[in-house]
Order: C-alpha cells, then structure tokens, then sequence
C-alpha cells in the first residue's frame, strides 16, 4: 500500500505594489496549459484635474493619457463608477451627473465629439483613424456636476476602440480617480498598479472566494492505474508588462525513494514512475479543463498546454501574460504513474507557485 501527498504553496510578489497577496499550500499534482492571442494595453501616464472639488460644484474635468496600441482608433468610452476594476459592478457616485457636460477643449489625440452622453456615460467619438500625436492627449469636459458624497472617492473607467461607438473589442484600458472634499482642493490622482492572484482546490471567478482546501491524498499507488488530482488558481494585473507564475517543487518521494519527472511533454505511461502537470484538459486519464476567462493574452506556456502530456521541471514559468490580463482562471492537472517495484511508503511533495507582476 503506497499513499500519495501532494502540498501546494502560492506566494504572490510585485515590484512595486499587490492589491492581493494569497499564499497557500496544496496537497497533489498540478498542470498549466493556455492558448495564446490577444493584446490589451494599458492607456499611458493617465491622469484627472478637477478644476473644482466641492462636493456638488457644477466644474470641469480635464481627463489625460497617452495611447499606446497603434490601432486605429474611432471612440473613447468614459464610466463614472465608484470602483475603478472594469469588471465589477458599476454604481454612480451620489449626487453626480454629466449629462449636461460639453467636450469644451482637447489636444493631442484630436477630431472628437460627444455622441453618447447619460448622467455618468459618456462617448466621444471620430472618424477611425491612427493615434499619430506624441504624448498626452487630453479632454475637458465643462459642466460636470460633482459628487455630493466626499466620503468615498470616484473612478472614470477608461476604454478606447476601434468603432465609433464604442462597441466590439476594446483597444487599451485604463481608469482615473477623484474625490469631492469641503476643503475644495484640487485632485489628480491615477490608478495605482496591482496584481490578484489566488489558488485552492477550487477558486470562484476573479477570486471572490476559494474552498480554502490545499491539500489532496490521491490515493494508493498501483502499476495498473494512474492516480489524478487538480486544483485551481486565478490571476489577472494591469502591469504593462503582464504577470509570469512559476511553479517550483520537488518530485514526489519516500525517503529515498523518487517518482521522477519528465523534463520534456510526456504521454502518462501505467507501470513506470512518473508524476506530471499541465493546464489543460485531458482524456488520457480524464482530468482537468482548459484555461477560462476572456483575457486570451494570458496563457499557459508551451510545454505545459500539451492535452496528454504531462511535465514538471521546478522553477518552469507555467502561464503567463505579455501585457495587461484583467482575469483568467487556470486547471492545473496532476497524474502519478508507479511502476511494480516501487517500494512501499508515502510519497509525498509540495509544489510553490509565485506570481509577479512585470510594471
């Protein structure tokens, strides 16, 4: 009888600031597997100037960034929201309206107009064309009506694309912050970066919540059979540069006792020792699922996006994103073949994944 032990570790690290750390520990075998594909970036040295931040003050806002997608582009989309992530709910701050507000100056990225507008929507739009103005761009609006509530700061969530209306895949993102104050103090401010990761057996969508389960017995070992587990993590950060995860461990053991890991993509072979990870779903054994989320930039690296075929060299970077991947859940699959002389014992090991932010 051989048991089978698997402890996971995950520590989050950024250069310079994490909106969310978890470091957890997980009992089994995992795998990472993406498809690559797009590129969301990041609008550049974002900026907004309240001309006037008593609560409830009719003002203008001068809203700054700088393009950085060469694509050609025919519309900004501006959402005033309390919380500045683009996929959480959005709720107006009290008391603001602009939908009374004119596009009363603009430089750089010109040619724009208003032609959506709702009390904290607005759609500037152009004929679709190249970003060619070097440096910031900027927008004023007049007639804005601030916030009455200075007890909680406010977000305009930025987008830009490609149509003029502000429909289809958007190009770069971004958001901005202000707050109203009775002091009436003028605000500029800009999103801080950050990076979200979480891991667990099982994790919900933008890691609002996971089963808090790190560990797995996989069961008794047999020369006849593979043994499997999974678990689950999610990632997403607006670094420019995108986020790496490494996965780092050693391969199951007894004592003295090692069931080796391929170093190169491997078919799960019954009757010999192996123990194996990827990130993608299987049906040599039946485990895992492909990677979930519509950010298709952030991916599992080529080794470990192979359906059946299984590898863990420690320290490998398993998935990553090029640039900004607001979120994108990930399946890593484990499997343990043991050959017939294996001696008994409880083969166990932890594996550590690290996820950095490149800003």
């Amino acid at each position: 009888m051989k048991h089978h032990f698997y402890h996971f570790h995950a520590r989050t690290f950024l250069w310079r600031r994490i909106l969310t750390e978890e470091m957890l520990s997980f009992l089994l075998v995992f795998l990472v597997l993406v498809a690559p594909a797009s590129a969301i970036t990041r609008l550049q040295e974002r900026s907004l100037l309240m001309y006037s931040s008593a609560p409830g003050a009719t003002t203008s806002y001068k809203v700054s960034f700088g393009y950085l997608s060469t694509t050609a582009v025919g519309s900004i989309d501006m959402l005033v929201c309390y919380d500045p992530i683009p996929y959480m709910p959005c709720v107006t701050p009290t008391g603001f309206d602009m939908s009374h507000a004119t596009l009363s100056d603009q430089s750089g990225e010109g040619g724009f107009g208003i032609t959506t507008q709702t009390t904290n929507h607005i759609i500037l739009s152009r004929p679709p064309s190249m970003p060619v103005a070097s440096g910031l761009s900027s927008y004023t609006l007049s007639g804005v009506v601030n916030p009455t509530d200075n007890g909680q700061s406010f977000s305009i969530r930025l987008r830009t694309h490609s149509t003029i209306d502000a429909t289809g895949s958007q190009i770069d993102a971004g958001s901005v912050r202000g707050r109203v104050t009775n002091e009436g103090v003028v605000i500029e401010t800009q999103v801080p970066p950050m990076l979200i990761f979480c891991l667990a057996r099982q994790v919900d969508d933008f890691c609002t919540g996971t089963d808090d389960t790190y560990y797995t017995d996989m069961g008794e070992l047999s020369s006849d059979s593979t043994l499997t587990a999974q678990s689950q993590m999610a990632v997403g950060t607006n670094a420019s540069g995108g986020f790496a995860i490494t996965a780092s461990g050693t391969p199951l053991a007894a004592g003295t006792n090692v069931i080796d890991s391929p170093d190169t993509p491997t078919e799960s072979k019954k009757g010999t020792n192996q123990f194996g990870i990827n990130l993608v779903a299987n049906n040599e054994p039946v485990v895992g699922e492909d990677p979930d989320g519509p950010f298709a930039n952030a991916v599992a690296s080529s080794d470990y996006s192979v359906p059946n075929k299984y590898k863990f060299v420690s320290g490998d970077v398993v998935a990553y994103s090029p640039n900004v991947s607001l979120m994108k859940k990930f399946t890593v699959s484990y499997i343990v073949n043991s050959s017939e002389d294996l001696r008994a014992g409880v083969y166990t090991t932890t594996i550590t994944y690290l996820a950095s932010g490149r800003f």
